[in-house]
């Protein structure tokens, strides 16, 4: 008989047969955890789960985050040759702008096809049509051919809504905050190695390069994927679905992300970009009425009307708008000349090393924000990870006169921006039933997709509201005075983010998943 991951003799006795009675009134769904690997019995009669049975599955999904991560960033490494072998900067923007779109557009939609048919399943296609997508670039002909596959591999942002519903459906629910956490630690080095070792890659050899690695990468996840990941169970077989109701969400989100990147270069009412956002407005909007009026929808807009899912995402939106535009201001800051009065002068690759030891220190925030959720809740997690990245514009607002001082400074936001978003996957994890998880998780990142766009817009400006002109170059580099305006907004804009964390019940912690 097998008990609390235990296994006892077998022998009929009136103990035994008392024992079993015992069980059959346990919840079936109980039974299931207390028989998952890991679990032991605690001497008060309580459930005390071991991470080491865990390791290789953590460490397959960890992975695959990476490969996420490094599939988005990469494309940075590569912009110098690129530019040099098609000419346009703005034509090869668009590598970085449709692999955004799609990624956010399709995170909720793949994840919800993970939650219906499996969520290894559709992980190990979702990283295959990345491969093919990165094998397409690798070996175009013409920017077409390259733009093709790096749609294919925008598929990807879709992976953390994947990992973390897996992170759910197989580990011991005191695990899980742990889990999330060390996902979005593999987000960041994942990020780190596209700059460091994308830039080596693209110097040595060529952009082609770049995209082989990608696809290797691809293949090696799959593999760890196959071996380490138990294969995932379905959602509820024959229940009916609503696929227009999800079908509609994907390219209503995508017209909005468009004409939200669009904004910065051709403004608010440049015809063809606002035609693509009011009829992704309208779209979003029919998805809506259609998600509420469907018994079974594909993506159920209900789930707004969960306290914490709503708190959840409002954050992600605000922090997207400001901690994550941190990118844009570590850039003007470190590589706009010395002659401005604010710049540093170092060049793009001095710039992407200098972000290194926050990208490594990031690996460390999403474990200890896992940790902290398990102990004191989300709530008292999301405004410590608030508290900090504010404390640290703050400083970057004062102290900003040394490359050495900057490091440190964005160090600071870094590990709080991470805390925060470690957070928000778990809460709603909690929030949501099982079968959901996977769905919740992928709306987060269309949130995130969709403000991260309207922040770019809104630093760009509040950078561009007072400038100096280079007379040579005909460039221009925001003032000191515009700079400081700009983190200003930044740090209230965190500030709000904690005073939405304080919707959230103080007693979340003690929720079961």
């Amino acid at each position: 008989m097998r008990f609390a991951g235990r296994v006892f003799p077998e022998p009929i006795s009136p103990l035994s047969r008392g024992a079993r009675c015992l069980l059959a009134r346990i919840p079936p769904d109980i039974l299931d955890r207390m028989n998952r690997p890991g679990a032991t019995v605690k001497a008060a009669g309580g459930l005390q789960p071991s991470l080491r049975p865990f390791v290789p599955f953590l460490a397959a999904l960890w992975v695959a985050e990476m490969t996420g991560a490094f599939e988005s960033a990469m494309i940075l490494a590569a912009m110098k040759p690129l530019i040099e072998d098609f000419g346009s900067p703005v034509l090869v923007g668009w590598l970085i702008t449709s692999y955004l779109i799609v990624g956010a557009a399709s995170a909720a939609i793949v994840g919800r096809l993970g939650d219906l048919f499996g969520r290894r399943r559709i992980l190990v296609v979702t990283l295959f049509i990345a491969l093919i997508g990165s094998l397409i670039s690798a070996y175009a002909i013409n920017f077409p051919m390259l733009l093709a596959g790096r749609v294919l591999q925008g598929l990807t942002g879709a992976v953390l809504a994947l990992c973390v519903g897996l992170v759910r459906e197989n580990m011991p629910e005191p695990l899980v905050p742990m889990g999330i956490g060390l996902m979005i630690s593999g987000a960041s080095i994942g990020t780190a190695a596209g700059l460091v070792v994308g830039g080596w890659i693209a110097d040595n050899f060529s952009w082609h390069g770049l995209f082989l690695a990608s696809a290797a990468f691809c293949a090696a996840t799959i593999v760890a994927i196959m071996a380490a990941v138990p294969a995932s169970r379905r959602g509820v077989a024959g229940q009916p679905v609503d696929w227009l109701s999800g079908i509609l969400f994907a390219p209503g989100v995508m017209l909005l992300l468009y004409y939200a990147g669009s904004i910065a270069a051709v403004g608010l009412l440049a015809p063809l970009p606002l035609l693509a956002g009011v009829t992704g407005l309208a779209l979003i909007l029919i998805w809506v009425w259609r998600s509420l009026s469907s018994a079974h929808p594909l993506l159920d807009v209900r789930q707004f009307r969960n306290r914490e899912v709503l708190v959840a995402n409002g954050i992600t939106a605000v922090v997207s708008m400001s901690s994550l535009q941190l990118p844009v201001i570590f850039s003007v800051l470190l590589q706009a000349p010395l002659w401005t009065g604010l710049g540093l002068g170092l060049t793009a690759f001095a710039a992407g090393l200098a972000k290194l030891p926050s990208s490594i220190l990031s690996t460390f925030a999403g474990p200890l924000s896992g940790w902290m959720t398990g102990r004191g809740g989300g709530r008292t997690t999301m405004i410590f990870g608030g508290l900090l990245a504010s404390v640290g514009w703050l400083l970057l607002y004062f102290l900003h006169g040394s490359v050495l001082t900057v490091i440190l400074v964005v160090c600071v936001i870094s590990f709080g921006t991470t805390i925060l978003f470690a957070v928000g996957p778990t809460i709603v994890a909690q929030a949501v039933t099982d079968d959901r998880t996977s769905e919740a998780s992928g709306m987060l990142s269309v949130v995130r997709g969709l403000f991260q766009g309207i922040g770019a817009m809104m630093v760009t400006s509040l950078l561009a509201m007072d400038v100096v002109a280079d007379t040579g170059s005909k460039a221009t580099y925001p003032t000191e005075f515009a700079f400081q305006v700009t983190i200003a907004v930044l740090v209230l804009l965190n500030l709000l983010a904690m005073t939405i964390a304080l919707w959230l019940p103080r007693n979340d912690r003690r929720q079961g998943f």
